[in-house]
């Protein structure tokens, strides 16, 4: 019987003490799942957040760098038929008070900034009254106060326009109206009856 009791006690201490060399090998956290990799996940949100900083400034500023489209001055002085009509001109619209598209009319009717080598035949006491777009149509409104010229002067009032507009993302076709009505011409040269999705 004591025998019987001296093996059952050494086989309850060789037990326990397996059962501890096993726990102590194993690390404090060590478990079968791999750990999870958050490196590229903060680098994605870390350019999430950088896209909407840049999208907040550029909402903020309000501004955009943009082609304007004024008459070739050797063209004007030569009527040369073989050179461009029209030269393009960048410049950064600022749009805080209006539109886009208006401020990018606005800002066609001001004039170029190269004086030597673009000009504007556009009258300069009309009046434009709003632009508005819908459904990818830029309505440009115009007063009929004053709104008279020669066939060069409403053929290129016409054209710097629509080129310019057209540039926009948002605009695939320009509308002309007076006084917030379509009308048969601006100045009584060229039709305006339909909207120009290119310059003449």
């Amino acid at each position: 019987m004591k025998k019987f009791l001296s093996i059952f006690l050494i086989l309850l201490m060789v037990i326990s003490l397996s059962a501890c060399a096993s726990t102590q090998n194993e690390k404090p956290g060590e478990s079968d799942t791999p750990p999870v990799d958050d490196s590229n996940k903060d680098n994605d949100d870390a350019d999430i957040e950088d896209d909407k900083d840049k999208e907040d400034e550029e909402e903020a500023k309000k501004e955009k760098e943009v082609d304007l489209y004024f008459a070739n001055q050797k063209y004007v002085e030569t009527g040369d038929e073989s050179l461009e009509k029209l030269k393009s001109e960048k410049r950064t619209v600022n749009y805080e008070d209006t539109t886009l598209e208006e401020a990018v009319v606005r800002e066609v009717l001001k004039g170029p900034e190269d004086k030597e080598n673009l000009t504007s035949p556009i009258p300069d006491n009309i009046n434009l009254l709003e632009v508005k777009v819908m459904d990818d149509t830029a309505y440009v409104d115009f007063s009929s106060e004053n709104l008279t010229g020669g066939s060069m002067q409403e053929s290129f009032t016409i054209n710097q326009i629509v080129e310019s507009l057209l540039g926009l993302d948002t605009v695939k076709k320009v509308q002309f109206l007076v006084d917030g009505k379509e009308a048969d011409s601006l100045m009584g040269h060229v039709s305006i009856d339909k909207p120009f999705t290119f310059s003449e």
